[in-house]
């Protein structure tokens, strides 16, 4: 069986077994959502898309996009950061867009990429600590996504799905190892 038809397998497995449990109906009858998204509108979806493919474009390696990080953030973003959070991220999606409007009198999804740049640049100033908090807080998650997809793993580090082999008789050295 080779890695990658391992990795299905596994990925099968842990998805069944997280869905199981929201399989059974709630009080409503109504089954239970097992994964929630951001209450984005169409722009808002856009200008996330946007950002993620500004931080990570697609080089000689694929972009933030065609991993789809922008979708992992939405759904990593309304399920594991409180409301509170997931509120200041809509709104900083909004400043974003807005700070587009102002300076070149477009939406940020339809500007080229130095003109994104140059907005989320904006962003990184230290007067302005809602709009500084924003950019850290999408760029950090942006790379967290990116270096934790299988793609990355795979074919960026020396990843092993289950690292090493089991040696059962080794000879115990008489000197202990030096870190």
């Amino acid at each position: 069986m080779d890695r990658r038809t391992m990795m299905k397998s596994l990925a099968i497995t842990v998805w069944g077994m997280m869905a199981l449990p929201g399989c059974r109906p709630g009080e409503d009858g109504e089954g239970i959502a097992l994964v929630r998204s951001l209450p984005l509108s169409d722009q808002q979806k856009l200008c996330l898309e946007k950002m993620v493919d500004t931080f990570l474009p697609d080089t000689d390696t694929l972009g933030a996009v065609q991993l789809n990080i922008h979708r992992f953030l939405d759904k990593l973003i309304a399920n594991c950061y409180p409301e509170e959070e997931q509120k200041s991220f809509i709104n900083g999606l909004d400043i974003l867009e807005g700070k587009a409007q102002d300076l070149f009198s477009k939406s940020f999804g339809s500007l080229e990429n130095l003109q994104r740049e140059s907005v989320l640049l904006g962003l990184d100033n230290e007067e302005n600590a809602e709009e500084k908090a924003f950019f850290d807080f999408s760029k950090e998650q942006v790379i967290l996504a990116y270096t934790s997809s299988e793609y990355f793993l795979t074919n960026f580090t020396n990843y092993e799905m289950i690292p090493g082999g089991y040696d059962g008789c080794v000879d115990v050295p008489e000197v202990p190892f030096k870190v």
